[in-house]
């Protein structure tokens, strides 16, 4: 008898099957600094960023329009958005440069505004696909009194040389969540993409490192190459091989940013046939070499 009840059972008594989004954060770091300039013309980079700044001083342009940071507001940027940024005066200034260091328990925040010099807390991460395709655009949260203890905590766990602990963790990804949450539902750009291109969008994000085809792409559709060639284009703009460059040139920007791999490590790594030719494809798209990108453009 009890083993008829047990085989009765079920974990969900319901008969309705349900769905779920999925959503992986995947942090990528977090890290708390002293800005002592921030002057860049475009800081587009294949992963999200979150930026929240107590003293006022830098700022950030897109599409013709500045948005300030401070206290008051946490910022949050989808990948392969196109900005710059300045800090205090430098904003007509025609160099780019960033320079600071971490903000140590010894700091000061009052010294920092008097210095011209404002405190910096930086959140990188990724979605992975599809929702790292989100529409490119600088977005504002307002910061409540829940997300400004969150913040103040995480500040100071950034000041530790230690990994974060899991209850660390999960605090950055509650602010990213928060961040999330606040998105416009208009941003998440995939639900109007052909469902074939989607296919193989998604195939390139796990192979981009090996040889593929536009036959081996056009098979995962079940299109023929050409038709499937102009429906690419018609639906992300550029060529599919354009798309498989771009896909591995983001993917060494994030390595780059996240890892101490050496230029050759990080050329084998996303897939090209060696450093002369990663060099010569990194420059046409990020419009400056990889030993530039890795050596100023990293502190942001």
């Amino acid at each position: 008898m009890i083993n008829k009840i047990a085989d009765k059972t079920k974990i969900d008594p319901s008969e309705i099957r349900q769905e779920f989004s999925d959503v992986h954060i995947r942090l990528l770091c977090c890290r708390y600094w002293i800005l002592e300039d921030w002057q860049c013309m475009d800081l587009s980079v294949p992963f999200w960023r979150i930026y929240h700044n107590n003293v006022e001083g830098a700022k950030i342009q897109y599409s013709g329009e500045i948005t300030y940071l401070n206290k008051d507001s946490l910022i949050i940027i989808p990948p392969n958005t196109a900005f710059s940024t300045s800090l205090n005066e430098t904003s007509n200034s025609s160099y780019e440069n960033i320079a600071g260091r971490k903000f140590e328990r010894g700091d000061d925040i009052a010294a920092i505004a008097r210095k011209n010099r404002t405190d910096h807390l930086f959140i990188h991460f990724s979605l992975g696909f599809p929702l790292d395709f989100a529409k490119a655009g600088i977005y504002i949260v307002p910061v409540s009194p829940h997300i400004q203890l969150l913040i103040e905590e995480i500040q100071a766990s950034c000041m530790n040389d230690l990994s974060f602990t899991f209850a660390e963790c999960l605090k950055i990804k509650q602010i990213i969540n928060t961040c999330l949450f606040h998105l416009e539902e208009s941003i998440w750009r995939f639900g109007t993409i052909d469902q074939r291109i989607f296919a193989t969008m998604k195939f390139i994000e796990r192979n981009f490192n090996k040889g593929i085809t536009n036959m081996d792409l056009a098979n995962i559709a079940n299109m023929a190459v050409n038709s499937f060639s102009r429906l690419f284009r018609k639906s992300t703009g550029i060529s599919v091989q354009q798309y498989i460059l771009k896909t591995k040139i983001e993917a060494a920007c994030n390595l780059m940013h996240h890892s101490n791999k050496t230029i050759d490590e990080i050329a084998y790594e996303s897939g090209f046939f060696d450093r002369h030719h990663f060099s010569k494809i990194f420059k046409r798209t990020m419009k400056v070499n990889p030993a530039y990108y890795m050596k100023n453009l990293i502190i942001s």
